[in-house]
């Protein structure tokens, strides 16, 4: 049996899988107890015999980044660069405005108190220049002890190219005291670029006292329940990592997760992406966008060849702290099926950012919410009827919903079905927004692609987006609303390592191809093991640019075929190549992946046909008047494969609710699949 959880800001999710039997369990999130729900969601389950592997996704650290949330941190530093994490890059935020919030600046990672300087340099090819003065890393660190931080980050200029001072001063660190979190730049990132390395070493040990806390207490409580297994996170990267039990958390001198906690900065999202790519890969539909909108946030993932491809690192960023980490190509907005609505002075609708969590939840809950949500409005116009039961348990009180929106919107003059309308409206244009800035603007036509709707808001909403959008169809996957959940048990095994280069290709042999191949497989985390498809990715730019494009390596290459791999990439990339022009290698990866069991999650759907009636508010496309029609209630699992159904209708399952507008058909296809499309 394979057991995954994903923890999410309102629900957690656990799906247990076995060859003869899917179990699924939805929770209420419990924010100041997240570890907690963990276990509310295993008990939820009614599992009876050990799992063989127990997967977890978590939003812990990304919402630490998000609140500005941590322990308190120093930084030791070359001397001269004790402002590097406040000034930062030239990008603002807002170009243009005169006032604004510079996250670096306004919430620093470390404040300038707790960042000290010392006596060392490194030049750009690793020769000494100034010697480490460990005297005065001794003070520093006494110092930082003595005022009371609980971690330590280090990072001098140009410890990509050696390492041994930045070790050196973490030797003296744990001498000093050997219970305090320290971490170096060289082991968090060994890329260049000393800011983007500098500030993502910095949050990674700002956020590792918590995330060890919580990860050993998942550890412990798993070994009293099934002493044989681990724990098994999912990192950003979209790949899996297990944590280690013993002290040391080492592996085979390695730093495993508790070391390097920022690689879980997008846990969540990145689990959401693995379930994407099992769509395409079912279905044998190369090109999908998919919106995994749960009640806090949407999570936003383009599939292009059947693959999930890793940020651009310009693009590597959360709560505007750039992160020098891998990472998939993922866009999170806030707006879900929580998000609080309201009217501002100028009598604008606003959705979100703020949520109303799992407690209180929506007004329609009846758990004393007394704000407005997006879910609210679905319930207010009959897309959520009170005749469903929200995870199979969780009632819901129209009443509720249409008491909160009286009492918030009297001032407004608008009749209330039309202002739920115009809520979901605002919601799914937000989301189509946010799907815009991953294809419009990277040269992608989304009109060519397929929408994949997921989460327990996403199949309310996926209709509406599609339909702004302009997109082909929208796909329903079976157990929507436990997408995450369901990513974490086909994700594959994964490990990255770097190794910065820096040099003029022209410059270069096939030699040095195999020495900086070497390099790069020395940083991985993990050596690859037998099984495992090993990979390098070359980055590469026209000397004097800023930013890089992406090659493979592959075997028995020469400098020639990868100058003109990069010529070609950079014409596909940015429309012209320069075929003269100098050409720059600046790093280099080595990723090792061992692709996870095939698993199929169809729905058996062979319940007696069970249908309802009730009546949905929709709006006339001519005259933009309000609606109200009757439409059906199905339950999901009683609809057989090849079933055609017109819309309105509401299909409910235990985990989310699909509402199919009028106009618009769906069909279940093979796999339990829905297809929801408007005909020609």
């Amino acid at each position: 049996m394979l057991l995954g959880v994903d923890i999410g800001g309102t629900f957690t999710d656990a799906i247990a899988y076995s060859n003869n039997e899917i179990r699924i369990a939805k929770v209420p999130s419990n924010q100041n107890d997240p570890a907690g729900s963990i276990f509310s969601a295993i008990k939820a389950l009614k599992i009876k015999k050990e799992p063989e592997i127990f997967f977890h996704s978590t939003t812990l650290v990304t919402n630490m980044l998000l609140e500005k949330k941590g322990s308190d941190t120093g930084f030791i530093t070359n001397e001269g660069m004790r402002d590097i994490l406040h000034i930062g890059r030239h990008k603002r935020p807002l170009n243009y405005a005169i006032k604004q919030e510079i996250p670096q600046q306004h919430y620093p990672p470390v404040p300038r108190r707790w960042r000290l300087t010392v006596p060392e340099r490194i030049n750009r090819n690793g020769k000494v220049i100034t010697p480490l003065d460990c005297e005065a890393v001794h003070s520093a660190v006494t110092k930082l002890i003595e005022e009371g931080v609980k971690s330590i980050a280090i990072g001098f200029l140009h410890s990509y190219r050696s390492k041994t001072h930045e070790q050196i001063a973490k030797k003296i660190v744990n001498e000093i005291d050997p219970k305090i979190f320290v971490c170096i730049s060289s082991e968090v990132s060994s890329r260049f670029r000393e800011y983007e390395r500098f500030i993502t070493t910095a949050w990674n040990a700002r956020v590792a006292p918590d995330s060890g806390i919580y990860l050993e207490r998942i550890v412990k409580k798993i070994k009293t329940m099934w002493p044989n297994i681990s724990l098994t996170m999912m990192t950003s990267n979209g790949g899996l990592e297990e944590v280690q039990t013993n002290q040391k958390n080492n592996l085979d001198g390695k730093l495993d997760i508790k070391q390097l906690p920022i690689r879980l900065a997008l846990s969540g999202p990145a689990a959401a992406g693995n379930a994407i790519v099992k769509v395409s890969n079912d279905l044998k539909i190369p090109n999908l966008v998919g919106m995994d909108v749960g009640g806090t946030s949407s999570d936003i993932v383009v599939i292009r060849g059947g693959r999930l491809n890793e940020s651009p690192m310009e693009d590597r960023e959360i709560g505007g702290y750039p992160l020098q980490t891998p990472m998939l190509d993922l866009n999170t907005i806030g707006a879900g099926g929580g998000s609080l609505v309201y009217i501002d002075e100028y009598g604008a609708l606003h959705v979100g950012p703020q949520s109303a969590g799992a407690d209180p939840g929506p007004a329609c809950y009846n758990r004393g919410g007394k704000l407005p949500t997006v879910t609210d409005a679905a319930v207010i116009i009959g897309r959520m009827p009170g005749k469903i039961k929200l995870g199979g348990t969780l009632s819901i009180f129209s009443n509720m919903s249409e008491k909160v929106f009286k009492s918030n919107f009297s001032h407004s003059k608008r009749e209330i079905h039309s202002l739920a309308f115009d809520i979901l409206s605002l919601a799914e244009s937000q989301i189509a927004l946010a799907i815009r800035e991953r294809t419009v603007s990277r040269g992608i036509n989304p009109k060519e692609m397929s929408l994949v709707a997921a989460g327990g808001a996403g199949p309310l909403l996926a209709c509406g987006v599609a339909e702004t959008l302009e997109l082909a169809e929208v796909i329903i996957p079976p157990r929507p609303g436990l997408l995450a959940a369901w990513g974490l048990l086909v994700a594959p095994e994964r490990r990255e390592g770097v190794a910065t280069v820096l040099e003029n290709l022209d410059r270069l042999s096939s030699i040095d191809l195999d020495r900086y191949s070497k390099l790069a497989l020395e940083n991985l985390s993990q050596p690859p093991p037998q099984n495992a498809e090993l990979t390098y990715i070359c980055s590469m730019r026209y000397l004097g640019q800023g930013f890089e494009v992406e090659v493979p390596l592959k075997l028995n290459d020469s400098i020639d075929m990868l100058s003109e791999r990069f010529h070609n990439a950079h014409k596909t990339e940015y429309g012209f190549n320069i075929s003269e022009a100098e050409i720059e290698w600046v790093e280099i990866r080595a990723i090792w992946e061992i692709t996870a069991k095939n698993i199929k999650f169809n729905t058996l759907n062979n319940k007696k046909y069970h249908e309802n009636n009730t009546k949905v508010w929709e709006r006339d496309q001519k005259n933009k008047k309000m609606i109200l029609r009757k439409c059906k209630i199905i339950k999901r699992e009683s609809i057989i494969f090849g079933t055609k159904i017109d819309g309105p209708v509401i299909l409910t399952e235990k985990d989310t609710t699909v509402y199919v507008p009028t106009g618009w058909v769906a069909y279940i296809v093979d796999g339990g699949y829905i297809k929801i499309s408007l005909p020609e």
